[in-house]
């Protein structure tokens, strides 16, 4: 597989990760050709290892950092932070300062954060690339990607609930270790 089929994919399981990473004890870290791996977990459930921040391309970045700042557990995290923070490895600048701190002061609360507590449901998120990303020059070390991302309510019943679409503008940093996101900002 090549091209979007390949970013799908790779953004599903990327989503997954996120969900079963915060259910399991971590996931661990992929090959030095960035390949993910599936193993069997010694209670009979599966692990899947993140793309590593250092292999993968800009789009992929992009694409897996938002997959972790939108999936939230509101029965265990504080706030959105908590995913802010889980996503580190695949943030650079300010934002890694920002998750970094901790801080939760400039987080703003979602309006169905209580009720998700209260119920006990995750919200998972799957990312892709969008086509209104404006064109770059090759060789750039900073590019704006955009990414549409959908989250999904997994509630404790069994049930889902598909959310609204979203257009998320993100920058893209090259850094030494690779590619890392600095900026997101709702597109609306």
């Amino acid at each position: 597989m090549k091209g979007p089929a390949v970013r799908i994919a790779r953004g599903t399981i990327a989503a997954v990760c996120t969900a079963a990473a915060v259910a399991v004890a971590g996931c661990g870290s992929s090959d030095p050709a960035g390949e993910q791996h599936v193993h069997e977990g010694s209670d009979d459930h599966q692990v899947i290892e993140p793309l590593s921040p250092q292999q993968i391309d800009a789009d992929d970045t992009a694409i897996t950092a938002m997959q972790m700042i939108l999936s939230w557990q509101p029965a265990i995290d504080e706030s959105k932070a908590d995913a802010l923070i889980r996503a580190t490895p695949y943030l650079g600048g300010d934002l890694l300062a920002v998750a970094e701190s901790g801080s939760r002061a400039d987080v703003r609360p979602d309006a169905d954060w209580q009720q998700w507590a209260a119920a006990k449901d995750a919200v998972t998120a799957v990312c892709a690339h969008s086509d209104t990303t404006p064109a770059a020059p090759a060789g750039m070390r900073t590019v704006v990607i955009d990414v549409i991302c959908t989250q999904t309510v997994l509630h404790a019943s069994g049930q889902t609930t598909r959310l609204t679409p979203q257009l998320w503008r993100t920058t893209i940093t090259r850094t030494d270790d690779g590619w890392r996101l600095t900026d997101y900002r709702f597109q609306q």
